[in-house]
């Protein structure tokens, strides 16, 4: 979370939610923000052209149900500089907003069901299911606790569901504005973890060779993460492509002493020593204990 948000606490949130308020003639709004930043209703694409209104509705619903004060909201939106009239415009974008949220909303009777303001802030009230966000952790969440619990056919179709909400870069029609950038690459992170548990699923499966495109172009892009080379070592292993694990150590020993100036740290090296010596990297411990919880391979090998 970043700095200046908090959750909305239990007696705080709002009776009517963007999901339940319906107007006559209106569907259930949905926000996307792992991919191009889109708002839609039902089947059909609301999402506001105004770059600053964009903009504005997709901070929002990266801290949906969380208040955000207007001066963190001024300083994103105008990141080199807010002139005065940054406050008036900001509530003129929120009124435009809040009109796009909810046609044939009047402002002057009632208050906005998804958009709230709050004392020096806002929050957009959703529901779990209206952010790909939200469901993209709680799949990624539900996906460990089947990890932790030794079941990877459950893990596996939780990871590969949450997958399936990304649409490509987060918030990519946004990056250029510089506005996201913290986000975008938390964001990330998470999408990265989330791979890596992915891929010590499928390797509890015994399906590591589907893994061995997608673990060899990760380690392309980020040559710095040995989890990755680890697991491509293992997914050679697995398509019995023994000689290619080699390879692929010596390519990450490399990179790593070349790009970052130090060697590979023990596990990968153990795993290299295993591979080496004609051993199975996978011939102890229980099946799931061995592809799970990151095949820890201090228990399950000797360095």
């Amino acid at each position: 979370m970043l700095p200046d948000t908090h959750r909305v606490g239990p007696d705080e949130k709002i009776r009517t939610r963007g999901g339940d308020h319906l107007a006559a003639g209106d569907e259930p709004l949905h926000f996307r923000v792992l991919g191009t930043f889109e708002l839609t209703r039902g089947n059909r694409r609301c999402t506001p052209t105004a770059p600053k209104q964009r903009a504005l509705l997709a901070l929002l619903a990266l801290h949906a149900n969380e208040f955000v004060p207007t001066h963190r909201i001024v300083d994103q939106l105008w990141s080199r500089g807010a002139p005065r009239s940054a406050i008036a415009a900001l509530h003129g974008y929120v009124t435009a907003v809040r009109r796009v949220l909810t046609p044939g909303w009047i402002s002057a009777r009632n208050s906005h069901p998804v958009l709230n303001t709050r004392p020096s802030g806002y929050v957009l009230c959703l529901e779990p299911h209206q952010l790909d966000l939200t469901r993209f952790r709680e799949l990624a969440k539900q996906g460990q606790a089947d990890i932790a619990a030794g079941d990877c056919v459950r893990a596996r179709e939780k990871l590969d569901a949450a997958l399936g909400l990304w649409r490509g870069s987060p918030l990519a029609d946004l990056r250029e504005t510089g506005m996201f950038d913290h986000d975008v690459t938390r964001l990330e992170k998470e999408y990265l973890e989330l791979l890596r548990n992915r891929f010590d699923v499928l390797l509890c499966h015994g399906d590591g060779h589907l893994a061995v495109g997608d673990l060899e172009e990760l380690c392309t892009t980020y040559p710095l993460r040995e989890r990755f080379h680890e697991q491509l070592m293992l997914a050679l292993c697995q398509a019995e492509r023994r000689a290619d694990a080699l390879t692929a150590y010596a390519r990450a020993y490399r990179v790593l002493s070349s790009d970052a100036g130090i060697e590979p740290g023990p596990r990968l090296r153990a795993m290299h020593q295993v591979i080496l010596s004609g051993d199975d990297p996978f011939d102890r411990g229980h099946r799931h204990d061995r592809g799970l919880a990151g095949l820890r391979l201090a228990h399950a090998v000797s360095p």
